[in-house]
This record gives C-alpha cells, structure tokens and sequence, in this order.
C-alpha cells in the first residue's frame, strides 16, 4: 500500500468526570490527503478535510466519531488546534492483505 507520510497522531476522545479527555495514539506510516476548499454559496465557509488511509497492522487503535487527528507525529498530551475531528471511520481489514486498511475521514 502507498505510504507518504511517516505516521501520525490520534487522540481518543473519552469522558470522564463529564469533561472530555483525550488519550494519544501514535500509528506507523500512513497514506495522508488534505484537501482545501470553500462551500458554494453566499457564506462561503472554510470546508477543509482530510483522508487518511491506515494500512492493517500501523495501529491497533481503530479512530471512532469525535476523535482529533494530526497529520504528524507529534508528542503534545493533548490536541493541538489545528487537529481535524474525526467524522467517519471505516474498517476495511478484510480480503487481500496487501488492501486492508483503515479510512479516516476527518475536517
């Protein structure tokens, strides 16, 4: 599987004690795709994302809804501004094993 960046970092979000609390996870090389745009409109709003593709065996974390990502490894405990929320997260660990992978999507 193609790979351009050498990791990056991801952090669970949980709650506890009704406050959110992230946990960091670290995954080896992924394939990672930003993209930079503007919703069509009067507002025109920022609508930028990201796509990273996880191959099977990087991480044993699988990133869920609501989690932050980092396009780089980084050792902050915490995310930084600039991280992407996590909004679909899909588990393709079946089939070829050169194909599987996780895809997360995130803006």
């Amino acid at each position: 599987m193609f790979t351009n960046r050498e990791g990056c970092t991801i952090y669970e979000r949980t709650i506890q004690n009704r406050s959110p609390v992230f946990i960091r996870h670290e995954t080896g090389r992924i394939y990672y795709e930003e993209t930079r745009g503007q919703k069509e409109g009067k507002d025109r709003e920022p609508e930028n994302k990201v796509l990273v593709i996880i191959p099977d065996g990087a991480t044993e974390y699988i990133p869920k809804t609501g989690d932050k990502i980092v396009g780089e490894i980084i050792p902050d405990e915490t995310p930084p501004v600039s991280a992407f929320t996590v909004f679909t997260a899909k588990d393709f660990r079946y089939g070829s094993a050169q194909g599987r992978h996780i895809e997360v999507n995130a803006r």
